[in-house]
């Protein structure tokens, strides 16, 4: 989802399998690469006509991980849910309409939410790094839909959420599956390598290890998430096409429909395969 045809490189760590950016991006230039035409904050106008149709996409994405995580923990109107990485901040006001709770987001950048004011308003959202976060804070429920693997100090910033939470604090973290049939199938096609926004991608067995280094004891994982995996399918076959991720998409929108229901056609039976994508939901060791 970027103009250029720049090459990077991954390497591969031979004791614990983890997959990282090798050199990366220095921090100071990495905006450079979510730009307004980053297709994630982009939302729905990006689809033209289809928008509508797209939003509603959204909303029962939303709604999904608003399950996941009333599922996770238990809520009152007190109940505090840290957002990490928020984007498009559509989540959150998910959380806020349906479970009554305490929310903050942040995120390195206001690209997602700085031309919707009306949209979110009311919600806390702050331009902020984990560690600008406050030591009394202590939220009930952290969650990363998408987050970790853009992140550049995994194993710091994990330790730092655990030092800043309760002893009941959940962790929900989603993240691409290394470890998944899209990835063998797209090789350097994949659209999880997302480079060179994505420093890490992770499989079960070393983001658990990461998880336990940092403080956090797995209680869940499974290896699929709310995000449909087709999505995943559908950006490795783009990335093959070389799309140009800053157009109109409303022409390529009834190929993806289709491409969803032959999707579920041919994999009705492998509902909770990896295909992609994984979740993990962890508490404070």
């Amino acid at each position: 989802m970027h103009s250029s045809n720049e090459l990077f490189n991954f390497d591969q760590c031979e004791e614990c399998k983890l997959v990282f950016l090798n050199p990366r991006v220095p921090l100071d230039q990495l905006k450079n690469y979510y730009t307004s035409y980053y297709l994630p904050y982009r939302g729905a106008k990006a689809w033209g006509k289809y928008e509508k149709l797209v939003e509603n996409s959204q909303q029962k994405l939303d709604l999904r991980r608003v399950k996941r995580t009333k599922e996770a923990h238990d809520f009152s109107p007190d109940s505090l849910i840290l957002d990490i990485g928020s984007g498009r901040p559509s989540f959150l006001k998910a959380c806020q309409q349906i479970l009554n709770c305490r929310t903050i987001g942040i995120d390195f950048s206001d690209e997602g939410w700085k031309n919707e004011p009306d949209q979110f308003e009311g919600l806390d959202l702050q331009v902020a790094e984990i560690q600008d976060l406050p030591s009394s804070l202590q939220p009930d429920v952290i969650t990363m839909w998408h987050y970790l693997e853009h992140d550049y100090s995994p194993l710091k910033n994990l330790r730092y959420l655990k030092s800043i939470s309760k002893p009941s604090t959940t962790l929900i973290i989603e993240i691409p599956n290394f470890d998944s049939a899209s990835r063998k199938k797209y090789g350097e096609n994949w659209a999880g390598w997302h480079a060179p926004r994505h420093i890490s991608l992770f499989s079960p067995d070393n983001i658990t290890l990461l998880l336990q280094k940092s403080g956090w004891k797995v209680s869940e994982l499974l290896t699929y998430g709310t995000m449909d995996p087709y999505f995943l399918y559908w950006m490795s076959d783009m990335e093959k096409k070389e799309i140009k991720w800053d157009k109109n998409m409303e022409d390529e929108f009834l190929r993806f429909i289709l491409g969803i229901l032959r999707f579920r056609i041919q994999n009705w039976q492998e509902k909770k395969s990896s295909h992609g994508i994984m979740t993990i939901i962890a508490t404070p060791e």
